[in-house]
């Protein structure tokens, strides 16, 4: 475990967070719940927890790099999907927050048949 100090601000600190998801699978036509102890807090996550629709970058690039990334939902409250990668989690919070996230979860790239909830990083500052 780190200390905030030691994290800095661009790295995630280790406290563990519940995550609970509940969408509609198009593919199998079934709605599909699924929780795990499977992300970790921000270092400057002010919120024990946040709820709303997620929007995803409107985009090919799914990081949310560029400052005017617009987003998939706009209606608050809502939750930004953002993949990681190429800038920092706080570029890709402010990108977020910008458009009026209630909250941003940056997720790892994943393929194959990995667990969808796996190395999930959450900061709920936006």
């Amino acid at each position: 475990l780190q200390t905030p100090e030691q994290a800095g601000p661009d790295r995630a600190f280790s406290v563990r967070a519940s995550v609970s998801l509940f969408y509609f699978n198009s593919t199998s036509n079934r709605s599909v719940s699924e929780q795990c102890e499977c992300g970790l807090y921000g270092l400057n996550s002010p919120l024990l927890s946040a709820q709303g629709l997620v929007g995803i970058p409107q985009s090919a690039n799914l990081q949310a790099c560029d400052a005017n990334t617009q987003f998939t939902v706009t209606k608050p409250p809502w939750i930004a999907l953002i993949e990681r990668g190429n800038c920092s989690f706080a570029e890709k919070i402010k990108v977020a927050a910008r458009r009026g996230a209630t909250a941003a979860v940056i997720y790892n790239k994943f393929s194959g048949k990995e667990n969808a909830l796996r190395n999930l990083s959450f900061d709920f500052s936006a």
